[in-house]
């Protein structure tokens, strides 16, 4: 993805981390349509905008069979809600569960395209910078773990363009064996070269050492306020505390719709960001 000279990718370290936590906490706290299909729609337009097309079709090749599995869980054994639509022998299917199936998968594959984005936007170098000053273990262990998702996808992706250059396709299931086994043995041989490369760059000595601090700019700030108005909003807004069951009614998600607009800046603000920059340079440019 290209991050290196986007301005969301020039916001504080700790503004990023709030707002993957205030997407992930909106999106998995409950089943809301209006926000399940936010974060799908978003989390897959930003990675789009910011170059990450490969990254979008490995993760859709891992997030419909998923999301249909949820689906289909869903419908064979849930059998809330009051609306009948058929029956398979002497089980309901209604439409509740049907659309609590669907809104599940959407929310499931929002959340991986988001925690992907700012993946590739949290590298190890700045997660450890910042929770160093706790505790430099920690700081270890979280930076690995947020660079290990985006690394695992493209090694994969390279994986099997090789094996699939090399094998025919009688031998299927065999060559997705071999491929698992290389990349669960490249994922240890990467681990373990990053823990020493930190080690050797002085991670986990006890001085402490002298780092540039980020200051605040209006943008974090606006970010910060908004991420907890949107976390506020699920607990005390009225068209977020409507439920599916026991009968779906869609007046109860459509009153005071106003209270949507926060939830929209916070899901679309990397896709603000791009907007405005891209403005920005042409406006720029035809003043040169």
């Amino acid at each position: 993805m290209k991050t290196d000279r986007s301005f969301f990718y020039r916001l504080r370290t700790a503004t990023l981390l709030v707002l993957l936590l205030a997407v992930s906490l909106v999106t998995m706290l409950r089943v809301h349509p209006v926000v399940s299909l936010l974060s799908a729609c978003s989390g897959a337009l930003s990675l789009l905008l910011y170059g990450g097309r490969g990254e979008l079709r490995a993760l859709l090749r891992f997030c419909l069979p998923v999301g249909l599995l949820l689906i289909l869980f869903n419908l064979a054994f849930n059998r809330n809600g009051v609306t009948v639509l058929f029956y398979i022998g002497d089980a309901a299917v209604t439409l509740e569960s049907i659309l609590y199936a669907l809104f599940t998968a959407f929310a499931f594959c929002g959340a991986v395209l988001w925690f992907s984005f700012f993946c590739a936007f949290l590298d190890s170098d700045r997660v450890y910078r910042l929770f160093a000053r706790f505790s430099k273990g920690l700081a270890v262990i979280f930076s690995l773990s947020l660079a290990l998702v985006p690394k695992i996808l493209e090694k994969y992706e390279e994986i099997k363009l090789q094996e699939r250059a090399e094998t025919d396709k009688k031998h299927r299931f065999t060559q997705n064996i071999l491929q698992l086994s290389a990349l669960f043995s490249w994922v240890l041989e990467d681990s373990f070269e990053t823990a020493v490369s930190m080690k050797a760059r002085g991670a986990l000595l006890k001085e402490k050492r002298q780092t540039q601090k980020q200051k605040a700019t209006v943008a974090d700030i606006l970010l910060w306020i908004l991420s907890i108005a949107c976390i506020a909003l699920m607990f005390f807004s009225p068209p977020m505390l409507a439920e599916i069951y026991p009968k779906f009614r869609e007046e109860a998600y459509l009153q005071n719709s106003i209270s949507y607009l926060p939830l929209f800046l916070l899901y679309f603000s990397p896709v603000i960001f791009k907007f405005w920059e891209v403005t920005k340079w042409k406006f720029i440019a035809r003043k040169i």
